[in-house]
C-alpha cells in the first residue's frame, strides 16, 4: 500500500511539473514579433527618406516582390530604385501579426494606409501586406513581399 501511495504521489508531482513547464512562456515568439514589427517600420521609414543603403540592408539578396496591378515580380534592385519614382508622403501601419514558419523564418502581415506621389500625381492606398522574413546570422531580412489593395 505504501509503495502504491508513493508511486501515485510521484506521478502527481511529475504531472504538475510537466504542466508548469508547458505553461511557461519562452518569450521568443513575442520578442521576434516586436523585432519584426520594428524592422517593417524601419523599412517603410527608409523608403520614405529615400535611404537606399538602409532599404538595401533590410532586403535579402534573393528578395522578390509582387504588387497588385503590376505584371512582373520585382527584385531587390527594382525595390531599392523605386524610391526614385515614388515619393512616400506618409504612412500608418497597423494590425500586425507574426507567424513563425520555422526557427529562422516568419510570415508578417499588416495593414498599411499610405499616401504617395508619382509622376506629379498624388495617390492614397489602403493595403494588406504579406511578407516573409528570414533570419541569417541573427539579422532579419525581408525575403518576399506582396501587397493587396483593400476597397
Amino acid at each position: 500500500m505504501n509503495k502504491m501511495l508513493i508511486a501515485v504521489a510521484l506521478l502527481l508531482s511529475f504531472s504538475v511539473a510537466v504542466s508548469a513547464q508547458e505553461k511557461k512562456p519562452t518569450g521568443k515568439p513575442s520578442s521576434n514579433a516586436a523585432v519584426l514589427e520594428a524592422k517593417v517600420n524601419q523599412l517603410w521609414q527608409a523608403f520614405q527618406k529615400k535611404d537606399k543603403a538602409t532599404l538595401s540592408s533590410l532586403l535579402d539578396e534573393n528578395f522578390r516582390m509582387f504588387e497588385e496591378g503590376t505584371s512582373a515580380i520585382a527584385d531587390k534592385k527594382a525595390e531599392v530604385n523605386a524610391v526614385d519614382e515614388f515619393e512616400l508622403i506618409n504612412f500608418k501601419l497597423s494590425d500586425f501579426t507574426v507567424k513563425s514558419l520555422g526557427p529562422n523564418m516568419a510570415l508578417v502581415t499588416y495593414i498599411a494606409q499610405y499616401e504617395g506621389k508619382s509622376g506629379g500625381e498624388t495617390s492614397k492606398a489602403k493595403s494588406v501586406f504579406g511578407e516573409v522574413w528570414t533570419r541569417s546570422s541573427g539579422d532579419w531580412k525581408n525575403l518576399y513581399l506582396q501587397e493587396t489593395y483593400m476597397k
